[in-house]
């Protein structure tokens, strides 16, 4: 069976670029070292790196809705996760984010993503409008390519995709959401979905995760910043970690799907581990109250 292999302490110089696709191999005594097959162009191609990158997409529902304290509550969270993704990635990688939010309009809060480092003033965002989730997709996977907001000249991971939401699509979201599941990005990126309050549709937020278990309900205020805190940082230190395969059955090369499978599937245990903190052993959200006060 494959296993993963931390490479967060081996020298730049071993992490290589071939035909200006990403590949990366483990040096070893004892096992061989797996390379993963090439992205297509637009995926991964790019020019020598000096650093590597990684971009979180936060993609919001500020709907009317979400008025009140539900807004209120993500605004401040967000002001308090800020300081706490400084950090996520190893030394030797930029993590960016990139903000968009949606309701009757789309609108990128961020017109390009920015460096952690230098995004740690929260715009507070205020709720009005309709669902439109359709739309937030189809503008999602015009951003997700080398010829937009992916268009760093480094070795670029994968991204990070987190969609919070209270309600359901007042639009075509299932036209948009295939629209965006043929992107490479989308496809290996990690995506993940935060379900705000009880009226919100977890049927659209597990298809667009596409993992039952990456799809998370919170029923009150505490919930929602335990949970986005705990998806953020998660997703963003699996995201933006060098991570091999390496096979030691008998040489097979796994390809770009099986590394992000891989990595999906430890964010899930981490996911599951840390909700059971905040939610209980049971994270059954039908056998309690939500916070009406929403």
């Amino acid at each position: 069976m494959p296993k993963w292999i931390d490479l967060n302490e081996m020298d730049d110089d071993d992490i290589l670029l071939k035909r200006n696709r990403m590949s990366r191999s483990l040096v070893s005594d004892e096992i061989p070292a797996v390379k993963a097959d090439a992205y297509e162009d637009d995926f991964l191609d790019a020019m020598e790196p000096a650093k590597k990158s990684m971009t979180i997409f936060f993609l919001i529902d500020v709907s009317g809705s979400m008025k009140g304290t539900k807004i209120g509550s993500l605004n401040g969270t967000m002001e308090e996760l800020l300081p706490s993704l400084i950090g996520v990635g190893e030394a030797s990688t930029d993590v960016k984010i990139a903000i968009m939010k949606f309701s009757t309009d789309v609108e990128w809060v961020t017109p390009e993503p920015v460096r952690i480092e230098e995004y740690q003033y929260w715009n507070r965002l205020e709720a009005e409008g309709l669902t439109f989730m359709g739309d937030a997709f189809l503008e999602l996977s015009k951003k997700l390519s080398r010829s937009s907001f992916l268009n760093s000249p480094s070795i670029s991971f994968a991204p990070v995709i987190f969609l919070l939401s209270d309600g359901s699509p007042n639009d075509d979201w299932k036209k948009g959401l295939e629209t965006l599941k043929q992107n490479k990005w989308f496809q290996h990126g990690l995506k993940i979905a935060l379900g705000i309050g009880s009226k919100v549709n977890m049927d659209v937020l597990r298809a667009f995760t596409g993992n039952d278990e990456l799809a998370v309900q919170a029923k009150n205020a505490d919930q929602l910043r335990e949970l986005i805190k705990l998806l953020a940082v998660t997703s963003s230190q699996i995201g933006s970690r060098s991570l091999a395969l390496v096979d030691n059955g008998g040489g097979q090369q796994p390809g770009e799907e099986v590394v992000a499978m891989a990595k999906q599937q430890v964010l899930v245990e981490e996911i599951r581990s840390g909700t059971k903190d905040i939610l209980g052993e049971a994270v059954d959200l039908e056998a309690v109250d939500f916070d009406e006060g929403w």
